[in-house]
């Protein structure tokens, strides 16, 4: 069929949005929910997650979407569901689901699901473990190939930066408000990070170190605050680089509660979420928290001594946190063997050697 011309002078609307629904359609026909009506309204749940805020506090909600919550909670481990409210398969249903929802499902404990059923919406949230040595609702979709489930899952990476997940390992990452598309994942950036802090892990334990670094890892990257971690060398207890800071008497080794929480010791997985959760504190302080690449943590709240200021010059752009950032990067590969760094407004790197 031959569009008609437009009459001279009239301008054609151009629409990202429409753009958006046309592809969130064709996800969820590959994911068998095509039918269900919803690709506007789930279009705007990702615009809306993108950037989602509740009192000016930035907030990150799982949000899970299928027609059978029975299958969906046995695939993602969910427990205890707990129904909130139904309305038709509309953008307004939707963002009252997230904004009755989402400000529960903080910190990996609960997830939002959207479910079809006949009169249209129901949702609700559901009950997930957030013990950094189980998988996370996602990565337990990562891995289902059972294409007979029709779930869509959501979930921020960073600001203006969408996971959408199907099953059978179908996903998109989506972009908005000018992230840019050439940038490296967020979740491929903390791999690294995790990766350098339990590289001399021995053994099948570093696959666990490295699952809980980078889920702990994951949730501090959804703080306002930034961070900055430097990873030392098997071999080394401190470095010259560090002139103030809190550099523990002795390391803060990890990876022994997670071998008896492995070898099944009592009271060993309440050691795991305590470290967990001292870790989330060291990094929530200013200045560098101080890994070691066997696991260990060796301090936090850690300055160093930046040239420019010995030279009384600041030529460097950006802010403190960046700037330190550029001095551990050029320590990367003699007194170091990563720097990682996060700005509050959400720029994120790692540098390995």
């Amino acid at each position: 069929m031959v569009r008609p011309a437009l009459p001279p002078g009239s301008s054609q609307v151009l629409s990202f949005r429409h753009l958006l629904t046309e592809a969130v359609q064709g996800f969820l026909k590959e994911e068998g929910l095509g039918d269900s009506g919803l690709a506007d309204a789930l279009s705007e749940l990702i615009i809306t997650l993108s950037r989602y805020r509740e009192e000016g506090e930035p907030l990150f909600p799982m949000v899970f979407l299928g027609d059978d919550l029975e299958a969906m909670l046995s695939m993602l481990g969910g427990q205890e569901p707990l129904a909130i409210g139904t309305g038709l398969r509309t953008r307004e249903t939707i963002e009252r689901a997230l904004k009755q929802c989402a400000p529960l499902g903080q910190g990996r404990w609960w997830a939002l699901y959207l479910l079809l059923v006949p009169e249209g919406l129901a949702y609700g949230i559901f009950r997930s473990d957030p013990f950094p040595l189980l998988e996370t609702p996602f990565e337990r979709m990562s891995r289902a190939r059972d294409r007979s489930l029709h779930v869509v899952g959501l979930l921020q990476l960073a600001e203006s930066v969408i996971e959408l997940r199907g099953t059978g390992g179908l996903h998109r990452h989506i972009y908005l408000s000018g992230a840019r598309v050439g940038a490296v994942l967020p979740t491929a950036v903390l791999d690294s990070l995790a990766q350098a802090a339990t590289m001399d892990v021995a053994g099948p334990l570093r696959t666990l170190a490295g699952d809980f670094y980078r889920r702990v890892l994951f949730e501090v990257m959804q703080a306002s605050h930034g961070a900055l971690v430097a990873v030392l060398p098997q071999a080394r207890g401190r470095s010259p680089l560090f002139v103030d800071g809190i550099l523990l008497p002795e390391p803060l080794d990890i990876v022994a509660p997670i071998a008896r929480y492995q070898e099944g010791a009592e009271g060993a997985d309440s050691a795991v979420r305590s470290m967990a959760q001292l870790l989330r504190g060291m990094m929530a302080t200013d200045g560098i928290t101080v890994l070691r690449s066997d696991g260990c943590i060796l301090g936090y709240n850690v300055f160093i001594r930046h040239p420019e200021t010995l030279a009384r010059t600041s030529l460097l752009v950006g802010g403190a946190r960046r700037r330190t950032f550029d001095v551990l990067c050029a320590s990367v590969g003699t007194e170091l063997v990563a720097a990682f760094f996060r700005s509050q407004d959400g720029a994120i790197a790692c540098h390995r050697a």
